[in-house]
């Protein structure tokens, strides 16, 4: 899958997501079962160089939308074929512009959002996150299958939060009104790679193998640390388990 004389190259936080996308797919089209999902998902979100995650990709067969990606490329560092036609658009975009006495700006169509219930769609949000607000703190976060949902209080002295929309971007909405105290709390104190393991494995703890995650709710634990509730649907029934911010069972609450 991959040259040698990369192996030792630092996988970044895209490409471990891109690796387990490649893992979804590989679930969905049964190479592997739930619990061999689960086992290379909480690997891949650790892994640091993408000989690790060679290793765990090197017997999947290489769905249509990754051959590009610089997880099964060996050339790794050059451009992949998306960023290869986006700057062939944003060129002749110039050129035409120049030539009509105007310049257009073009860009690159936004990459689909990572589903926010995989240990790799966490990752991605909480990177989002950092990078739009410049900090990791947050009151409340609600992990859908396509977006997010985030109460954040700017002003601590406030008893009201804004309300966030996350599907890509970042829209704020109304506010919403929460008692004052110590209810924020920190995403990076998140043990991601064992929450992606237990993310994986959630609907095979709750007796639900067929289920699927509806939601992930993260809020303030008494601890002072986030509290992740995950939440298990299987069309009849449902189910949700609860850890600790590092991935520690705090109740499971399997279907009646």
């Amino acid at each position: 899958m991959a040259d040698a004389r990369n192996q030792e190259l630092r996988a970044r936080d895209t490409d471990r997501v891109d690796a387990c996308s490649m893992l979804d797919a590989a679930r969905e089209s049964g190479e592997l079962t739930s619990d061999e999902h689960a086992e290379r998902t909480a690997k891949a979100m650790a892994a640091k160089t993408f000989g690790e995650i060679d290793a765990i990709l090197s017997d999947l067969q290489i769905p249509r939308n990754l051959v590009n990606s610089p997880v099964v490329r060996a050339n790794r560092r050059g451009p992949s074929t998306r960023m290869r036609v986006a700057a062939a658009i944003v060129v002749a975009a110039a050129l035409l512009g120049a030539f009509a006495g105007c310049v257009s700006r073009t860009t690159a169509p936004e990459p689909p959002l990572p589903d926010p219930t995989t240990g790799a769609g966490l990752a991605s949000f909480v990177e989002a996150y950092k990078e739009h607000f410049g900090d990791t703190r947050v009151d409340q976060v609600l992990l859908y299958p396509s977006y997010v949902v985030i109460e954040r209080r700017e002003d601590p002295t406030s008893g009201s939060d804004t309300s966030i929309h996350y599907d890509g971007s970042f829209r704020a909405g109304g506010d919403a009104a929460r008692p004052k105290g110590p209810d924020t709390f920190d995403l990076s104190t998140l043990d991601i790679p064992t929450l992606a393991g237990l993310f994986a494995g959630a609907p095979r703890t709750l007796g639900m193998p067929n289920g699927r995650i509806a939601h992930v709710e993260i809020s303030h634990g008494a601890d002072g640390n986030p509290e992740v509730s995950i939440h298990v649907e299987d069309g009849t029934k449902s189910g949700y388990l609860t850890v600790t911010a590092k991935g520690e069972p705090r109740s499971i609450n399997p279907p009646a």
